[in-house]
Formats: structure tokens, C-alpha cells, sequence
């Protein structure tokens, strides 16, 4: 069996290189903070919100939810569902102002949102928009998943969501 010898050189610069990919890959790969997590669960909701997507929007809802309004899980997917129903071409603006983790695994959130469409059909058909502030409550359950866990909502100046 013939036995190779490396040099100092050649070891120090695999060393480097392995050293290197290290590096990079750690500054490469976005850190999964509970903030990054929550966005990413508020642009969802935007996401199917505005696609009418009323199954993909309640399954980022919490089963205990509930809001000011009175409404459930249940209750908030009949609101959404009419809302798509009666809002044919959506446009939603969701800007993000706070999000404060209060909690590991729950967070209170405050967005903007500005909501515009259009109603009705051939010549009645108009256009419409709303501006609103809403503060919501994300909870992170067992999976891992955050969910809307309580909302309120009042009208926002347009300029809001600038």
C-alpha cells in the first residue's frame, strides 16, 4: 500500500475552503426568528385573502379564535367567504407597523390594511375602497404554525399606509 503525503500548504488550504463554505452557508441562510415567522404567516393570509382563497385563509386561523365583533373560526370564514362573494376583483395593501412577541409562541401585531375591489356588474359596476387599522393576536401552536388568535379592526386614514 503506497502512503500519499499531503503538504502543510495543501491541508491549510482545504482547512480554508472548509472554513469558507462554512461561512457562507450560515450568512447565506435567513434566521427563523419568531418576527420572520409571523410575517410570513401575515403575508399568507394577504396572499389568500386576496386570491379569495377562503379554505387556504382559514386554515391560518387558530380553532380558538375569536374577535371583537363576536365572531369564531367558523364565523370569520363566512365573513371572508361573503366578502370574496361580494367583492369581485380584490386588491389588499398590507403593511405591517408593529410586531411585538410578548410571549414565546405569542405575539400582538398591528397592520394596515387597505382593502379596494369592485361591486356589482356591466354598467353598475363601481369601484370601492377601505383603509383599516387592525391588531391581531398570533399564537405559535405545537406544530410550530402561528395562527390569528383574535382581531379588532377600525377604520385608518388612507395616509396610514404610507
Amino acid at each position: 500500500m503506497q502512503v500519499r503525503r499531503i503538504s502543510i500548504g495543501h491541508l491549510a488550504a482545504v482547512a480554508w475552503l472548509g472554513v469558507g463554505l462554512l461561512l457562507l452557508t450560515s450568512c447565506s441562510a435567513e434566521v427563523e426568528t419568531p418576527e420572520v415567522q409571523i410575517r410570513r404567516t401575515l403575508a399568507a393570509l394577504e396572499t389568500a385573502a386576496e386570491s379569495g382563497d377562503v379554505s387556504g385563509f382559514k386554515e391560518l386561523v387558530s380553532e380558538q379564535y375569536t374577535d371583537a365583533q363576536g365572531h369564531d373560526k367558523q364565523a370569520l370564514g363566512v365573513y371572508v367567504a361573503f366578502q370574496v362573494m361580494r367583492n369581485g376583483n380584490r386588491h389588499i395593501v398590507l403593511r405591517v407597523r408593529d410586531v411585538l412577541v410578548i410571549s414565546p409562541g405569542s405575539a400582538e401585531v398591528t397592520l394596515i390594511a387597505g382593502i379596494g375591489g369592485t361591486r356589482g356588474a356591466g354598467d353598475a359596476l363601481s369601484l370601492h375602497g377601505n383603509v383599516y387599522q387592525i391588531d391581531v393576536d398570533l399564537e405559535e401552536e405545537e406544530t410550530g404554525t402561528w395562527r390569528l388568535a383574535w382581531a379588532q379592526w377600525k377604520p385608518a386614514a388612507a395616509a396610514e399606509l404610507l
